[in-house]
């Protein structure tokens, strides 16, 4: 099972944000979207969600999303966007049951709470949205969309994360949480779309990566494939270089792993 975007095209007025740009990512693995400012990777992301109006085709599990309803979408794929604004003033454990109101475990009411204990905010159930930080927030709006898709097989279909900039509010500890949950999603036989900035995490998570730049999908294939000297430099516009250290006495860190 897969998801397919075929040929899209995306207008803002008389700029092409989007230049018949294509993308399979697979049931089972992590599929990020990777690029400059601009290349039109949240765009794509809102192509493949439905929110935005687009030129092409895509299609979910075998069937082109034009012909579904919203509450069919729903039950495929969650969509945790860029940022999550709420005009009530809601408790933590009330944004989480939208997903779940929303998705396909409606008859399991202990979800919820466990969506949340997997983003380690159980003991915030009952905070008002509003009083957390931003990192905070976002963690909820994944056990939110968690919720939504619980199971990542349902009735033999998978179900699919799609997620523009998962981590950009986070912490070095955090990042590496919800790209485990990412990873988990992927291994119990869902699918994952992630918008990503991070080349190290992407390099450490991603099953394959598609390289967008100016509109155009540059390059696709696994991190080893893709993640090269020539095809980020020419992506970013400057000088890249791939697993080698800065000059003397410059220290960098990378993450290797999530602890438990």
């Amino acid at each position: 099972m897969s998801l397919i975007a075929e040929n899209i095209r995306v207008f803002y007025g008389s700029r092409a944000a989007l230049r018949g740009v294509s993308l399979t990512a697979r049931a089972g693995e992590v599929t990020a979207i990777v690029g400059p400012n601009g290349s039109g990777k949240s765009t794509l992301l809102g192509a493949i969600t439905a929110t935005l109006p687009f030129d092409g085709k895509v299609s979910i599990n075998g069937r082109d999303i034009a012909g579904m309803k919203p509450w069919e979408l729903a039950a495929q794929r969650a969509v945790l966007p860029q940022a999550s604004r709420l005009a009530f003033p809601f408790s933590v454990i009330e944004v989480v049951r939208l997903g779940l109101q929303s998705g396909t475990a409606g008859d399991r009411p202990e979800v919820p709470m466990q969506a949340l204990a997997r983003v380690g905010l159980a003991h915030y159930a009952d905070r008002t949205f509003q009083a957390l930080s931003g990192g905070e927030a976002q963690r909820v709006m994944l056990a939110r969309v968690l919720a939504q898709v619980w199971a990542a097989v349902e009735d033999g279909q998978p179900r699919w994360l799609l997620l523009d900039e998962p981590v950009s509010s986070l912490d070095i500890a955090h990042q590496l949480q919800v790209m485990e949950i990412a990873r988990r999603f992927a291994r119990d036989g869902g699918g994952v779309i992630a918008v990503m900035h991070d080349l190290n995490l992407t390099a450490l998570y991603a099953d394959r990566v598609a390289i967008l730049a100016e509109g155009q999908r540059i390059a696709f294939g696994t991190p080893a494939e893709v993640l090269t000297d020539d095809t980020l430099s020419r992506a970013y516009g400057c000088r890249l270089r791939v697993s080698a250290p800065p000059a003397a006495g410059i220290p960098y860190i990378l993450p290797h792993a999530a602890s438990a």
